[in-house]
């Protein structure tokens, strides 16, 4: 029961009705003193406009007082009751007359009813039936909309969610409904939820281990993100292996927000899902929560000197990191911590190259911090990287001399990648499509131009615009 002044289209006359209830209340006291003044006389009506006053300043100052109209009434206003009901007390206890007796129980029956109904709101009481009545108008729901996570963002869950802060059990009624559709809604009403009451939390966890659609386990995973039960993390933690990228997806997003409490329970499965080669396609972990922590960061650093899926995902998943640190804190530490990285030949291949494209990105790389990845002691990634930067705005001989030898490594994939830098770059026709994505490595013309590239890596070095019979300067370039 709060005021607010922001009235919606169409309520500004029950808006206008609370706020005149809200001032006969308060101002109540102060107009039952006022009338035993005028049913007084002598010193017992001097005592009472004594009375009166104080009551009028109090009142005022409370309504002046913005905090009293952003919070129910409570006990301020009870206090303005007690005290005008002991000051009549004490000033008119030997009066005669009805109207004594009246003001008396007024001033003590209005507290005792708002006093109630405080109460009766902090039980929780109030919010439960609400709870109850939102839940089964979900339940008994016809219009739903077509896209089952649409389900989760509809005005009728948010005011569920709110009317769960005390208890969580009207919405785990609705976990066994056969819609998949109510399951959802009531899944999201509980994102995030921090306080369970036993057993709740395993009925949750219950649902997204059994539910066959991916968006019911994807929200059943998202209520559970705040956890702090190791057995129940490390259960949760299993569904970053999940067969369907969008549970997945949510599985990161439930688990890594925390991981100054959690990464020693969930690492294993974490090391576990990096280094599972079906879903390489996912890419880095990915989360919105805090920043990893240091234990977590170096244990993705080891990982990252893997070699095959372990280390790309690690050093991508380091890459997305960083990139946040950067852009939430702009320290001269980190950035020459990254770039002592970048040139420590004992980092990861992998997370190399991540850090040299972010600190690309963010412009911190110079001149002679690429020409110094240029050397053979470089993995050929970020030799390539290097080249194709110094190259993008005049020529450099140390970058081109770099480029023919990643050129001739007998590494099809390697050979597409200096390809399109030769193309881009030199204008050097080698077949590639422009602005589309390089061939399969397996495809014909993925072997024609690894075929082509190579020519040109042996033609003379004194002169590389001159090209073998087949090349041709590409003019569009």
């Amino acid at each position: 029961m709060q005021l607010s002044f922001r009235s919606r289209p169409g309520r500004n006359l029950p808006s206008l009705l609370w706020v005149v209830l809200r001032l006969g209340v308060m101002w109540l006291p102060a107009a039952v003193l006022l009338a035993g003044c005028l049913r007084s006389g002598g010193s017992l009506l001097q005592l009472l406009w004594l009375g009166t006053a104080v009551e009028v300043l109090l009142g005022c100052f409370l309504i002046l007082n913005p905090r009293t109209w952003r919070q129910p009434v409570g006990p301020p206003v009870i206090i303005l009751y007690l005290l005008a009901l002991i000051w009549l007390w004490l000033v008119a206890g030997q009066a005669a007359g009805w109207y004594f007796y009246v003001a008396r129980a007024t001033l003590l029956l209005v507290p005792l009813g708002i006093f109630a109904q405080q109460s009766l709101r902090d039980s929780g009481a109030l919010a439960y039936r609400q709870a109850r009545i939102l839940a089964h108008r979900l339940a008994a729901r016809e219009d739903w909309p077509a896209e089952l996570p649409s389900c989760r963002t509809l005005p009728e869950v948010k005011a569920l969610r709110e009317a769960l802060a005390v208890d969580a059990t009207p919405a785990l009624a609705l976990l066994t409904h056969p819609s998949a559709q109510v399951r959802v809604a009531a899944l999201a009403a509980l994102e995030f939820r921090k306080y369970w009451r036993h057993g709740q939390a395993e009925l949750v966890l219950q649902v997204a281990q059994q539910a066959p659609e991916p968006t019911v386990r994807a929200s059943a995973i998202t209520a559970l993100a705040n956890l702090d039960d190791r057995r129940l993390v490390e259960v949760l933690a299993e569904f970053l292996r999940d067969p369907v990228w969008e549970v997945r997806r949510a599985a990161a997003e439930a688990l890594l927000w925390d991981t100054g409490t959690r990464w020693t329970w969930i690492r294993p499965a974490v090391r576990l899902a990096l280094a599972d080669p079906a879903f390489r396609s996912d890419g880095p972990l990915r989360h919105d929560g805090e920043l990893l922590t240091p234990e977590a960061v170096a244990d993705l650093t080891a990982w990252s000197c893997e070699k095959g899926c372990l280390g790309d995902r690690a050093a991508r998943t380091l890459g997305i990191h960083y990139s946040r640190a950067l852009n939430t804190q702009s320290a001269p530490e980190l950035l020459a911590d990254l770039k002592q990285r970048l040139g420590n030949p004992q980092t990861g291949p992998a997370l190399r190259l991540e850090l040299a494209q972010l600190l690309l990105t963010n412009q911190e790389l110079d001149r002679h911090s690429l020409e110094e990845l240029l050397t053979p002691a470089s993995p050929a990634p970020l030799r390539l990287l290097a080249a194709g930067t110094l190259l993008a705005d005049a020529r450099h001989p140390a970058a081109l001399a770099a480029l023919r030898d990643i050129a001739r490594l007998p590494n099809r994939e390697m050979a597409l990648t200096t390809a399109d830098v030769v193309q881009r770059r030199l204008g050097i026709d080698l077949g590639l499509a422009l602005g589309q994505p390089l061939p399969p490595l397996h495809s014909r013309l993925a072997a024609e131009v690894t075929r082509r590239v190579m020519l040109w890596a042996v033609q003379d070095e004194s002169n590389p615009a001159t090209p073998c019979p087949w090349l041709t300067v590409n003019q569009t370039v």
